[in-house]
């Protein structure tokens, strides 16, 4: 009798021991994850406002321009039927001209430092909403393959991009 309870006790102890070693393993192993880092950036609902806000910006500043060179070609147009140069109207053409130039590289200048901005803001709170993520899911890495080199390889189950941006959208429309 003495030995059967033995054999147990052991059966036990070793399947106790087993179930608290796979406890340890899997609180201690880190949980780990990766995202694609330009899905995610194309998918971040804030990234397509802020694109739209862009265009919009970008689409009035075309109208003006557009509206200065077709000044600027009636006019050149008026240069050249006249028989004799008019002074005046080759001065305005210059002044137009130089007008056209000058705000063509000022909104080029604009509209790149506007697209930083608006990257860099996207980005701000892209790294925020995976911050957030990380911690309420309880990964110890999340890790982004942005084609660099720095992921050369993931298996697919760790994958977790459309988690992070079905997270990050919602915790921008204030859902999370």
């Amino acid at each position: 009798m003495w030995a059967k309870n033995r054999h147990i006790l052991q059966f036990l102890f070793l399947t106790g021991l087993l179930a608290a070693w796979m406890v340890y393993e899997h609180q201690t192993t880190p949980k780990t994850g990766f995202v694609i880092i330009q899905e995610v950036y194309n998918g971040f609902e804030m990234k397509k406002e802020i694109e739209q806000k862009y265009i919009n910006v970008k689409t009035a500043r075309d109208r003006i321009l557009d509206s200065l060179n077709l000044d600027l070609k009636t006019i050149a147009k008026k240069i050249e039927d006249e028989q004799q140069k008019n002074q005046n109207t080759i001065a305005t053409f210059n002044i137009k001209r130089e007008d056209f130039l000058q705000r063509k590289q000022t909104y080029e200048e604009d509209n790149a430092a506007l697209t930083k901005q608006y990257d860099q803001e996207i980005l701000i709170q892209i790294n925020q909403y995976i911050k957030d993520f990380g911690e309420e899911n309880h990964y110890t890495y999340v890790f982004g393959n942005d084609g660099n080199g720095s992921l050369m390889y993931a298996v697919s189950t760790k994958d977790i991009t459309k988690e992070v941006i079905e997270f990050i959208n919602a915790r921008y429309n204030g859902k999370n």
